[in-house]
């Protein structure tokens, strides 16, 4: 009883960070990144974004928008900088919801007082993308985050965006595609991603689907961005599948 009453005396987002534990890996490779307010606010940039994926960052957060219907339930597995997120929630509307879902409080709140004005809608959950969701909702959006979890988590998060899926509901992915030995820039992002990105180079020998439980249950569509660089996967549940 004691310890509930000193529980509760923790302000909520403090809290909130006591329930989802950032991963070893997330503190090991990105904790520099996502962990810091001050460098979270500089690269919150869809201009700086758009120089970094060469141009083609617009072009991807368009099209995962353009999956997504007027008033849906939406669940968007870790936060993101630039636009991304504006977009999506302008699709979704005043009659949808939008929860957010991110395992770093720092990013919440900065996503937070980015967007709760604009879009009352939105919800801001502090949780880990590797673990089953409890609601079911009509798209769940996985926006380059695969790219940089370990190949056990990212099966873990595949599989848990599907089984969150209404029947006849989406999930979108967008991320690294195995671009072809003629795009001159593979080779940069090869060397960015040996740097920074140790978890990047698996996703480019394994397809998005192979991840998946159940395959056979979804309908799946792949699209390619700047010289196949960029994958965008939408998966579409089968009606019938319960």
């Amino acid at each position: 009883m004691k310890m509930q009453k000193k529980f509760n005396k923790i302000p909520p987002a403090k809290r909130a960070a006591a329930k989802a534990k950032i991963p070893l890996y997330q503190r090991e490779f990105y904790s520099w990144l996502y962990e810091s307010p001050r460098l979270t606010r500089w690269l919150d940039r869809q201009k700086l974004l758009n120089i970094v994926t060469f141009g083609t960052s617009g072009q991807m957060l368009r099209a995962c928008a353009a999956e997504i219907p007027a008033a849906a339930d939406v669940l968007q597995m870790g936060a993101t900088f630039g636009d991304q997120i504006g977009v999506a929630a302008a699709k979704v509307g005043l009659h949808g919801h939008y929860d957010l879902l991110d395992v770093s409080m720092v990013q919440l709140r900065h996503q937070r007082n980015k967007y709760c004005y604009l879009y009352p809608f939105m919800r801001f959950i502090n949780g880990d993308a590797s673990v089953p969701a409890r609601k079911k909702y009509d798209v769940v959006i996985c926006y380059m985050l695969l790219h940089e979890v370990p190949s056990q988590t990212r099966a873990k998060i595949v599989n848990n965006a599907l089984d969150c899926l209404k029947p006849g509901g989406k999930a979108v992915f967008i991320d690294y595609n195995n671009s072809p030995i003629w795009n001159p820039l593979r080779w940069l992002v090869k060397i960015f991603n040996r740097l920074y990105q140790p978890f990047a180079e698996k996703l480019w020998h394994n397809e998005i689907k192979n991840y998946a439980r159940n395959p056979a249950g979804y309908y799946w569509r792949k699209t390619t961005f700047f010289g196949k660089m960029y994958q965008k996967v939408t998966v579409t549940r089968k009606e019938g599948l319960y």
